[in-house]
């Protein structure tokens, strides 16, 4: 499945003032060369998206055409360009250059919505709540396994918001209730039933 883009082409009967509009199919391209507006618009991509000058230089009077990520690292830290900081468009052509490219992968499927979702402070459990009634941990740096699944209690329509303790020993989570409970996910069964409703 393509998508193309096609310039609008102004004919010289439009021009004149006609109102039949010749219509022109997306794969047939014009011959005519790019106007200065379509310069106007690469240039300017091209600046926004390129490193700054100063940090591209590879000696007096030359210019590099790809700068390695490390070579701009290198004169940032040496204030090459003057700032001491990456610009924009400094920070464009870096992140341009790595893209994620594995992923995204299915986790985990579930019968219903994911409504709230958060990484632990050091990024080991992710913790998903879900409009069916379920909370799921996953422990991130065992592959995405279940560590915890918790069947959510006195649940009024979904999770609303989870919390994880600094310990990581308990979750609080609430619904669209007056109720807030509290589930040990420190312990070493999967399933937990028996909430704690504070």
């Amino acid at each position: 499945m393509g998508y193309s883009m096609s310039r609008l082409e102004l004919e010289s009967d439009i021009c004149d003032g006609e109102k039949n509009i010749p219509e022109v199919s997306s794969s047939q391209r014009s011959t005519r060369p790019l106007n200065v507006l379509d310069h106007e618009i690469a240039q300017i991509t091209k600046l926004r998206s390129g490193p700054h000058e100063l940090l591209s230089h590879v000696e007096p009077g030359r210019r590099e055409q790809q700068v390695s990520t490390v070579k701009m690292l290198a004169r940032r830290e040496g204030n090459y360009s003057g700032r001491g900081r990456f610009s924009s468009a400094d920070c464009c052509h870096v992140l341009s250059r790595y893209l994620p490219v594995n992923g995204p992968w299915l986790v985990d499927q579930m019968n219903s919505r994911a409504y709230v979702s958060q990484f632990s402070a050091d990024g080991s459990l992710f913790v998903a709540g879900f409009q069916g009634s379920n909370i799921r941990v996953y422990n991130v740096d065992k592959g995405w396994k279940v560590q915890k699944n918790i069947v959510a209690k006195s649940l009024r329509w979904t999770i609303t918001d989870t919390s994880l303790s600094a310990d990581q020993r308990h979750l609080v989570y609430a619904s669209m209730s007056p109720i807030v409970h509290i589930v040990n996910v420190g312990s070493a069964e999967t399933e937990s039933l028996a909430n704690v409703t504070v």
